[in-house]
Formats: C-alpha cells, sequence, structure tokens
C-alpha cells in the first residue's frame, strides 16, 4: 500500500512538473513574442495585457510550485527549490526594473536597450530545463517502484 502511495505521489509530481513545463514554455516562448505580432495593436495595449498575464503566470506557478514541493521526493525536491529561487530572483531582482521600463514604454518615453530581458530569458530557460527534470525524475522514481 505504501508502494501504490508513493508511486502515485510521484506521478502527480511529474504531471503538475509537466504541466509546469508546458506553460511556461507556452507563455514564455509562444504567447509573450507572438502577441507583438498582432497587426494594428497599439505597443502599449500588448504590454498592457503582458503586464496581467505575467502577474497571473505567476500566481499560478507559485501554487504548482508548492504543489510540487508537497509531493515531490529526494533529488526532484531540491530541483524545485532551485526553481523557487530563480522564480523569487526574477520577480524580486528583475521585474521593478523590467516592469518600469515597460511602464515607461506605454507612455512614449522608451528607455535605452538592456539586457534585463536577456536574463530573464535565461532564468526561464533554467527554470524551464528544472521542470522538465522533475518531470522525468518524478515518473522515473514511479517506474522504479512499481517493479
Amino acid at each position: 500500500m505504501q508502494r501504490v502511495a508513493s508511486n502515485m505521489r510521484s506521478n502527480w509530481c511529474g504531471a503538475v512538473a509537466s504541466g509546469a513545463t508546458g506553460i511556461l514554455f507556452a507563455l514564455s516562448f509562444v504567447a509573450t513574442p507572438v502577441k507583438f505580432m498582432a497587426p494594428n495593436v497599439a505597443i502599449a495595449d500588448l504590454l498592457a495585457v503582458g503586464r496581467v498575464t505575467f502577474r497571473a503566470s505567476f500566481a499560478v506557478e507559485l501554487v504548482m510550485l508548492v504543489i510540487m514541493l508537497v509531493l515531490a521526493r529526494g533529488r526532484a525536491r531540491y530541483l524545485i527549490v532551485l526553481a523557487g529561487t530563480i522564480l523569487a530572483m526574477q520577480w524580486l531582482a528583475l521585474m521593478p526594473s523590467l516592469d518600469a521600463r515597460t511602464l515607461a514604454v506605454m507612455v512614449g518615453d522608451p528607455p535605452p536597450p538592456s539586457p534585463l530581458h536577456i536574463y530573464w530569458i535565461a532564468a526561464d530557460i533554467l527554470r524551464l530545463g528544472i521542470y522538465a527534470g522533475v518531470a522525468v525524475l518524478s515518473f522515473k522514481g514511479a517506474c522504479r517502484t512499481s517493479h
């Protein structure tokens, strides 16, 4: 019975990690760049939508991180803490400056180029890899304990 419960926890953790991988990829690497291809939509409007989207996705990702942390075991748990640390760093160290830049563009005063978006994208790529790794470790753990 304990093995079944452990398998269920691992499978659920893998499922949530897979969901987090998909959501992060879809929002950061598909929806965000593609929205700027929309014709006849003002940049200020696109940026306003982006601000709301980023805050909503942050809240969803936090909930998923907590669920994974509760379900995960072993190395997967350390990876989840690492992903949470990266996410916190993004929101505490990068987002205030990125948000100020966004607001400046929205009022017609674009700031000079900055590497902040590259740092954000690099952190997203790291989190993407971590979530995929958690999914693999979780499903692998469930397979290992079922034999």
